[in-house]
């Protein structure tokens, strides 16, 4: 619903913050073995072995704002720390570093919900989790613009819990 003394494009947003992930594409060497043929998760890392032989290593967190500059301390971190668990993936072959943004909220939760004007929904902020949390974040959306309501179990995850951030 638009609020009187409001334009159409005026409304409150979720405060959403970039946060930088840099991640790492290494691949299996021939005739070596995957380092690990699950996924594995520590609190510093991730790897995840893809069939054909590409292997995912990420990801940092950084207050950096928008920068996406991939950095020697990022590839030094990541690989330190895959290492402590996997020593084999000194093995595998550096193919390319990449960095990205992710949303987040003040409390790192996700913002989903109705927004102010009429047929406004938010869905951002997940954060680390987005990828995971899309499927059940799509279903909660589309029954919001189909039904009118939000699940109640996206209840703590309303978008006015921050007050009123202007945009």
């Amino acid at each position: 619903m638009e609020r009187r003394g409001r334009s159409r494009t005026e409304a409150s947003a979720p405060p959403v913050r970039p946060v930088k992930g840099q991640l790492l594409e290494l691949r299996v060497r021939r005739g070596h073995r995957p380092p690990a043929e699950r996924i594995v998760r520590t609190p510093r890392c991730y790897l995840l072995t893809r069939g054909d032989g590409r292997v995912v290593l990420g990801a940092t967190q950084e207050e950096q704002g928008f920068d996406t500059a991939i950095t020697a301390d990022g590839v030094y971190r990541l690989l330190e720390a895959a290492w402590e668990v996997i020593p084999d993936v000194g093995e595998l072959e550096l193919v390319r570093a990449r960095a990205g943004l992710r949303p987040g909220t003040p409390d790192n939760a996700p913002a989903v919900g109705a927004g102010e004007l009429t047929g406004l929904v938010w869905a951002t902020g997940h954060h680390r989790n987005g990828v995971m949390l899309a499927p059940t974040t799509a279903r909660a959306v589309a029954d919001l613009i189909g039904t009118g309501t939000l699940a109640p179990s996206f209840a703590a995850f309303d978008p006015r819990r921050f007050g009123e951030v202007r945009v």
